[in-house]
């Protein structure tokens, strides 16, 4: 069952992109997976189940080791894809799937990669991402559904 908005917002659909600003960035709407989605811009083209690096000025783009060096706030493109300088919906906390790398193990810590948007159980020291969890191992590199802790973000291992 898609993930929708429970908090009594009219017009919002998660599933929706735009090249024009439709709501307040940093709008935050409660999910009916029990978590929040924010509404954002993205500087940089953000693929599907991609993990997303949030600015200050609530515009994201693909967690990367570098950028979280920079940022510490985390979501998740776990519904569309956003072209560059665009709007949409990412995940800050509930379900939502996740890209993971290859040979990635279940119920371990996650870290950020070199790879845009891709997060992965091999240790980095500045992008250690708390309250992230995967259940499932996989062989191959895949979007997953992960488990988001409301507060999940990027921090030193």
């Amino acid at each position: 069952m898609a993930t929708h908005v429970t908090s009594g917002a009219i017009g919002i659909d998660l599933t929706e992109t735009s090249t024009t600003q439709d709501f307040e960035l940093g709008h935050k709407v409660n999910t009916s997976d029990g978590g929040t989605a924010i509404y954002v811009k993205a500087t940089s083209a953000v693929n599907q189940f991609d993990a997303v690096t949030l600015y200050p000025d609530d515009s994201a783009r693909p967690a990367t080791t570098s950028s979280a060096a920079l940022y510490k706030a985390l979501a998740f493109a776990d519904t569309v894809s956003i072209a560059a300088s665009s709007y949409g919906w990412v995940k800050l906390s509930g379900r939502a799937k996740v890209k993971l790398a290859a040979n990635c193990a279940d119920l371990v810590p996650l870290f950020t990669t070199a790879t845009a948007g891709v997060l992965d159980d091999a240790t980095v020291t500045q992008g250690f991402t708390t309250g992230v969890v995967s259940t499932v191992t996989i062989s191959n590199a895949t979007a997953v559904t992960c488990h988001i802790a409301t507060g999940a973000h990027i921090t030193t291992w």
